[in-house]
This record gives C-alpha cells, sequence and structure tokens, in this order.
C-alpha cells in the first residue's frame, strides 16, 4: 500500500533501500586476522594464590580459639560453670574470640568489588549481628548473656567464612553467587 504522505519519486523505493543495507553478520569472520595480531597472554598459574589463601585461611583459624560446646553445670561450691570452666572466665574467654573475630572480617571486608547477592548476605548477618548486640546491651541474666555471647561468636564465625570464602574464589577468577546459592 503506497503511502500518499510520502511520494515516491522522492528517492529510492523502500524495496531497494531495504535490499542495499548491509547483511547481518560479515561474509568472512575478522576474529582470526585480529587474534593473529595479538599478543599472546601469559597465564599465570593458579596455584600460588591458592595457596596463600589457604595458608592466610589456616592462619585465621589457627588464631581465632576453638572452643567446644559448654554443657553447664553447677559445682559443690554453689558457683556455675560452664564445662570446666566458671562462668566469667568462660564469658571472657568468649568476649575475647569475639574481638579477635571481628579485627578478622574488619581487616578482610571489601566492600569495592562485591556481587549484590554477597552484599545481601552481608548486610543480613550484620543485622543479626546488631541485634545480638542489642540484646547484649539489655539486662540480662548471665546465662543469658552467655547464650548471646555464643551466638555472636558463633555469626562472626560465618561473616568470616563467607569474607575468606569471597577471597579464595576473587584469587581464583571466580565469582561467589554460583557458591552461595548452594551454600547458604
Amino acid at each position: 500500500m503506497p503511502d500518499e504522505l510520502f511520494p515516491q519519486d522522492r528517492g529510492i523505493p523502500v524495496g531497494e533501500a531495504l535490499r542495499a543495507l548491509p547483511l547481518e553478520s560479515p561474509a568472512q569472520s575478522a576474529w582470526p586476522a585480529l587474534a593473529a595480531r595479538l599478543p599472546k597472554k601469559r597465564s599465570l598459574p593458579r596455584w600460588p594464590m591458592a595457596i596463600a589463601a589457604s595458608l592466610a585461611l589456616g592462619l585465621a583459624f589457627t588464631l581465632v580459639p576453638h572452643n567446644p560446646s559448654p554443657t553447664t553445670t553447677v559445682a559443690d561450691a554453689g558457683t556455675k560453670t560452664v564445662g570446666s570452666k566458671p562462668m566469667d572466665e568462660r564469658l571472657l574467654s568468649l568476649m575475647a574470640e569475639s574481638a579477635q573475630l571481628e579485627s578478622l572480617v574488619n581487616a578482610a571486608s571489601d566492600d569495592v568489588a562485591s556481587s549484590a547477592t554477597t552484599a545481601a548476605i552481608s548486610l543480613a548477618l550484620q543485622d543479626q549481628l546488631q541485634d545480638i548486640d542489642g540484646q547484649l546491651q539489655s539486662e540480662s541474666t548471665a546465662d543469658q548473656q552467655l547464650d548471646l555471647w555464643q551466638q555472636r561468636v558463633a555469626l562472626l564465625r560465618d561473616v568470616a567464612s563467607l569474607e575468606s570464602s569471597r577471597h579464595y574464589l576473587a584469587a581464583e577468577g571466580r565469582g561467589m553467587d554460583l557458591a552461595m546459592v548452594s551454600t547458604y
């Protein structure tokens, strides 16, 4: 159907103009010639980075004291103990471990390059940490304080694990999104 607003005598017909357009793909690929002129990329071995990441991770876990899950008992003298340690000593060791983990997380965290999934999980863990800190500020019994400090240390271990995994995968040149979907 001809267009009445634009008469056909003012240029080439539309059909001819469309046939004159270049093809979607070229007749011959330019990539082989371009690839031949590019300098050869020397791939670096990944094992030095993997060894460095595993040593850093191993060092981090050796610096963090591992405390078995406590069982609460009442001693003969009437003082409450957790496992073989008195309650105050256990609370102080949890506070020290929390401080070590927090400094490890602060040193390992890198907000410059992070995917949305990693940032979302990290923010969720930080929100949980803030909730626990808020509960620690409120007046509570020694048993509640001990339980909250244990939760805080466990949460900080998860955050440290997330950060070290992110650094390890980044050293290998991989992203963390697929690993997090299968892990978290």
